[in-house]
């Protein structure tokens, strides 16, 4: 039975597609939320507990965990960490404040000026830009949609992660990820204090969402600094899914919920007969599908009163993914393509 160091060399796995899979999930769990049809999403309607969209960002902080963790392994050093985050986030998330302004104004009755000056545009700015604390709402955004004037829902989680890259670097900094041991007992202990006491980690809001994402982040980081003693099984991710749809005793879906889809997404990522290596030559579209994809499906909603939400779907992914890869192409790769100006 292989293992990840075996497997996990360089851009030799699946993450890249898994993350557009999950982005495109995000979109068609909004496509019923954003349409008032909550209660036909289809993964919901099947497995109360799940929804598209929280198994979607799930997916992204396990590997958004994994990768990160891999970073600071890799360089060590704190400016190129700090570097290639920066180069990452916010080139795109510019560019999806920048859409997001731009489709809101159309949609509101207030005038350019007015609506670009106005108090609740510049809080969106200053706030939303950073990445460091979310804005909703815009002034007049979407009045006549069933969810008026929220304008890019999906960047709550930003804020999130980004003080999650920062608790890499600092543990990094301090030696911890470089003992395993150590590392595990210490994500024990922080994972314990964070839900005992969640008011003293300063990563607002304190919901269940919340920690759950903090878990898979954490779990993506342990497996990394572990990689050598974790096995990659079709067998074993297999009887992974059956737990999870049959959900003995309410666990499955409960307290091993998280263990169990961080292994999953490992095995589809890294096992030798499920890697497609030409996906990876494609572009990676899914951070650009993930923050472009409200606003214009709100404007969709608005221009076609009474879409249903798969032909809303449909017609959001595919303008999404043109926009994200224009992004990627002319935004995301050039501002990747510098990090190794920075050592």
């Amino acid at each position: 039975m292989q293992r990840l160091p075996a497997l996990g060399q360089g851009r030799d796995n699946n993450f890249q597609l898994i993350r557009l899979l999950s982005a495109a999930a995000v979109v068609l769990f909004h496509s019923y939320a954003l349409t008032n049809h909550w209660e036909d999403e289809p993964l919901w309607q099947r497995i109360p507990e799940l929804n598209f969209g929280a198994l979607g960002v799930a997916c992204f902080f396990l590997i958004s965990g994994y990768l990160i963790t891999q970073s600071w392994l890799t360089r060590g050093h704190i400016l190129p960490f700090i570097a290639a985050r920066v180069l990452r986030i916010y080139p795109a998330l510019i560019c999806a404040v920048v859409l997001s302004l731009v489709l809101a104004g159309m949609s509101s009755a207030l005038d350019w000026r007015s609506f670009l000056l106005h108090s609740q545009t510049v809080d969106f700015i200053l706030h939303v830009t950073p990445a460091w604390e979310m804005r909703y709402r815009l002034p007049g955004a979407f009045p006549t949609n069933p969810m008026p004037f929220d304008v890019n829902g999906s960047l709550w989680t930003l804020p999130i992660e980004l003080r999650l890259y920062i608790a890499v670097l600092i543990v990094g900094v301090a030696g911890l990820l470089a003992r395993r041991l150590v590392w595990l007992a210490a994500v024990c202990a922080l994972l314990a204090l964070y839900l005992w006491r969640p008011e003293v980690f300063p990563w607002p809001p304190h919901d269940i969402a919340t920690r759950g994402l903090v878990l898979m982040f954490a779990l993506g980081s342990l497996a990394s600094v572990w990689r050598g003693s974790i096995p990659v099984s079709l067998a074993i991710a297999a009887l992974a899914v059956l737990l999870v749809i049959v959900n003995p005793a309410g666990v499955a879906r409960g307290v091993l919920f998280a263990p169990l889809l961080a292994y999953i997404v490992l095995v589809l990522a890294f096992h030798p007969r499920l890697i497609w290596p030409a996906f990876n030559r494609i572009g990676d579209y899914s951070y650009g599908v993930y923050v472009y994809s409200f606003p214009i499906q709100q404007t969709l909603i608005e221009r076609i009163p009474g879409i249903e939400p798969m032909p809303l779907f449909a017609l959001a992914l595919s303008l999404t993914l043109a926009v994200a890869a224009l992004s990627w192409h002319c935004v995301e790769r050039p501002a990747l393509g510098l990090k190794s100006r920075f050592g």
